[in-house]
């Protein structure tokens, strides 16, 4: 296929149509529910920015990328797998399944010949990709930008399940946590397209939303049990260490919740170090259990692969011009540890508006530039005692925020170029704003006191 050929007529024409019936459906769904909740009044504009997100990104890679890249490379395989199902040929679609070579062509089928399964053998994360895109593919009769737009509006809804999360808990707050999980542009961008963050982003709110329903609300329903399981399954066989940043923070939130009822306030004292000391034997299990599915993401490999990678940061290898240098760190817990500050500085701020070296990087400047002012801005008016008492005093705030830092670090400590890191942030970008507003809500009485 040559390049920049991902979109043509074909395209063109049906992308209209297929806008056309999700935006029907988003306003019927609005109209369905916005009586009996207001915060549904967000629906059709969120669904629209999702959607911009995932064309933005068609153009993007086809137009300014003109090589492609990821989401290319997952819809042309997709797309291979989509024309063996036409032809009905599932002895060659389980091969391309279990996929013994890097190029798979079949004799006879028009599955791009000069196109390979971009994927090594053992690169199971983006074959889950490609498979998970193939429905989509299949509704969206093969177009690139109809099969991005029904993948984006799926995916929206994992969002809008998170964003109902906080609702539920802080009513009042519907405008802000809006901005925070629906408007954020490198959200809606790098989280829309046909990419594994689209997917994993998706699963993060859905899991996040069954474990408030299925554990902190008690609503024991069958529903809640099997989207909490298959979308930590998504997360686990996709990046795994996702569901890995995500599960202490729900553990704390499970555990603080039961803690919050508590009214003897001795009895209160004494479970928080039971919880902690308990917290932490269950990801160490939990670690020692799935280690086989974890592979390269487990323990060791991480703190040798965050060396490895500013090892060879330092030496000009791979990264090029754009990235950035946290300095020296053994493979140590104490090592890793004393690299805390600066690697979520790095995920949550950077790249700096002056560290930008082409006109996505300006954006994502921009938009850092905003997240670092208004963090600023809570902390000058949210004085640090009272930060801590405030982290600690609502259980949903305690996991929002020790996700977002703890995710952020890992990636932080991670990653050494600005071009992954502005895409891989994006998971914590949501739980970091929503927790600055809600901050920034549970002391506004103070504010206005002063």
């Amino acid at each position: 296929m040559e390049n920049g050929s991902w979109i043509d007529i074909y395209d063109l024409l049906l992308a209209p149509i297929y806008l056309g019936i999700i935006f029907m459906h988003a306003i019927y769904v609005k109209n369905k529910n916005i009586h009996r909740k207001p915060h549904y009044r967000f629906f059709v504009p969120a669904v629209l920015c999702k959607l911009l997100g995932g064309m933005g990104m068609c153009i993007v890679y086809t137009y300014y990328y003109k090589e492609g890249g990821d989401t290319t490379n997952y819809y042309i395989a997709a797309k291979s797998y989509v024309n063996v199902l036409y032809e009905l040929d599932f002895s060659m679609l389980w091969k391309m399944i279990n996929f013994r070579t890097n190029n798979i062509y079949t004799t006879g089928y028009q599955i791009y010949e000069d196109t390979a399964i971009y994927f090594s053998n053992e690169d199971y994360y983006a074959l889950l990709t490609v498979v998970l895109t193939i429905p989509f593919c299949i509704l969206g009769a093969k177009s690139f930008i109809a099969t991005t737009c029904l993948l984006s509006y799926f995916s929206f809804y994992g969002l809008w399940r998170l964003y109902e999360v906080f609702i539920d808990q802080f009513p009042e707050m519907s405008r802000q946590f809006a901005a925070a999980i629906f408007f954020v542009p490198s959200v809606f961008f790098w989280g829309s397209g046909i990419l594994k963050d689209t997917y994993t982003l998706c699963a993060l709110g859905f899991f996040t939303h069954s474990v408030y329903r299925f554990l902190i609300k008690k609503e024991r329903k069958a529903k809640y049990l099997l989207i909490l399981l298959s979308s930590g399954l998504a997360m686990i066989f996709i990046k795994p260490y996702i569901f890995f940043a995500i599960m202490p923070g729900s553990l704390v939130w499970i555990f603080f919740n039961r803690i919050a009822k508590i009214k003897n306030p001795i009895l209160k004292a004494m479970a928080l170090p039971i919880m902690l000391i308990a917290l932490a034997g269950m990801v160490l299990v939990a670690m020692e259990f799935l280690a086989e599915y974890l592979g390269e993401y487990n323990l060791d490999n991480v703190l040798n692969k965050a060396v490895k990678t500013q090892q060879d940061l330092v030496r000009g290898e791979q990264y090029g011009s754009n990235n950035f240098d946290i300095g020296k760190f053994d493979a140590t817990v104490a090592g890793i540890s004393s690299k805390i500050p600066v690697a979520i500085n790095l995920a949550l701020f950077r790249p700096y508006i002056w560290d930008a070296r082409n006109p996505v990087m300006v954006l994502s400047g921009l938009e850092n530039l905003f997240m670092l002012g208004f963090s600023i801005y809570i902390l000058l008016k949210v004085k640090f005692n009272v930060l801590i008492t405030s982290l600690f005093s609502h259980p949903l705030l305690i996991f929002s925020f020790l996700f977002a830092l703890f995710f952020a670090f890992s990636v932080g400590l991670t990653t050494a170029n600005y071009g992954a890191l502005v895409r891989l942030k994006i998971p914590c970008i949501p739980f970091y704003s929503c927790s600055l507003f809600i901050l920034y809500f549970l002391n506004a009485a103070s504010f206005r006191r002063r």
